[in-house]
């Protein structure tokens, strides 16, 4: 077959919106890390990209491209593009499975879960990290009882420092044995949750498993829980909470266990019928979730690491983030958080059926599954300690995020 006649397939990657030497642009960026870096490329160049379906030719695409721009573009060009596409594995073919395959099985053999972020979202350099957390976190927060359940964002701690801090402030006195995590799975696309039986390495140390306590969840699952572990290798939401966990109770003996746990589903799994995606298999879940918690007593904490509304052209909403827009986004987001203060799963749900094709809350999974872990569980109403913003460019696009606390009731 020849190159014009070939039908290279696109992997599923995430584009972001740029600008590059003063020119839009678009950067490629490939959630599970198989390819190590991003690819930035022109509009024109993503164009051709996106369609790479495995279905067209180079020949359609090339009369594509004519079609739209009113122009043509040499077969030479295409080549190095998809030479390019090849060499950096964003194309869906045997060279990728092959890479895949090896990341694959070297995280599997791994002994722990190396971070995924040092020397790229945070210092590598452990006394680095510990300053940077310090400047975060003030002991002066720490005037109620140590919470039960926290929301605290998984947005970038450079970004979400603050709201980081205002979090995890309030847990410094905790005497909880086990923190369970309840992160969100950006590229968990196989099922509705990932567990992992592997140790967390940061540059603070390392954070060990509660392995009695995910035994315990499979067992009353009646499913394998560890399918999807993979997806954890380069997932950040739940690794920045481990690193703040460290940050305060590093050292402390016996060491403080974790239970990391990626959920994805969307607003509606209510209305669906599917045999991974349903709410029926959730509930059971969540059910089994809950029994392992109660089972720990006093001795467990949950945090759940979400980020709020996801608004502008970074995902794929021409009309940017201006004021006023940010403005309602912010008078959604509190009506949001008030429902979740008031442990209203019920109501959590309708209002995302409205509120998340606009705004695309990704935190919504695990705030789902915090609400039923909550219910009579005797705790008061959230505490709203935080709420911001972080907008991007000239107004672009904006991530909103959040810090809350529950507190048992006494």
């Amino acid at each position: 077959m020849s190159f014009a006649q070939s039908k290279p397939k696109m992997r599923a990657i995430e584009p972001i919106p740029i600008e590059h030497e003063g020119q839009r642009a678009v950067l490629l960026r490939d959630p599970y890390n198989i390819s190590p870096n991003g690819l930035s490329v022109s509009l024109q160049a993503y164009f051709i990209i996106s369609i790479m379906n495995g279905v067209n030719s180079i020949n359609d695409i090339l009369k594509n491209f004519s079609d739209t721009f009113k122009a043509n573009i040499p077969l030479k060009d295409i080549e190095n593009l998809v030479k390019t596409m090849d060499e950096n594995f964003l194309l869906d073919n045997e060279n990728f499975d092959k890479r895949r395959k090896k990341i694959v099985e070297d995280f599997m053999d791994a002994p722990v879960r190396k971070s995924a972020l040092a020397g790229k979202s945070y210092s590598a350099d452990a006394a680095e990290v510990a300053k940077m957390l310090d400047g975060y976190i003030t002991k002066t927060a720490a005037v109620d009882p140590p919470p039960f359940a926290l929301v605290a964002p998984h947005i970038d701690i450079a970004v979400g420092g603050p709201s980081y801090g205002a979090a995890y402030s309030r847990l410094a006195g905790s005497t909880a044995e086990t923190f369970v995590i309840l992160a969100i799975g950006h590229s968990l696309t196989e099922d509705f949750f990932a567990c992992i039986d592997k140790d967390f390495e940061t540059p603070l140390g390392i954070s060990p498993t509660d392995h009695e306590f995910l035994a315990a969840l499979e067992s009353d699952f009646g499913e394998p829980i560890y399918k999807n572990a993979f997806v954890h290798r380069s997932e950040h939401s739940a690794e920045l909470q481990v690193l703040f966990l460290q940050k305060l109770f590093g050292g402390s003996d016996p060491p403080r266990k974790i239970v990391p746990i990626l959920l994805s589903f969307p607003e509606t799994i209510d209305e669906l019928n599917d045999p991974l995606f349903n709410p029926d298999r959730v509930g059971r879940f969540i059910k089994a979730l809950k029994k392992s918690i109660n089972a720990m007593g006093g001795n467990i904490c949950i945090i759940a690491g979400i980020d709020l509304s996801h608004v502008g052209k970074r995902f794929g909403q021409n009309g940017g983030a201006p004021k006023e827009r940010l403005e309602e986004i912010e008078k959604e987001d509190r009506k949001l958080l008030d429902i979740a203060a008031g442990v209203d799963k019920k109501g959590l749900v309708e209002f995302m059926k409205v509120l998340n094709p606009k705004n695309h809350v990704c935190g919504f999974p695990a705030l789902y599954v915090l609400m039923e872990l909550l219910e009579g569980c005797r705790v008061s109403g959230g505490k709203l300690l935080d709420y911001r913003q972080s907008v991007e460019g000239k107004n672009d696009s904006v991530v909103s995020f959040a810090a809350m606390a529950y507190f048992k009731d006494i």
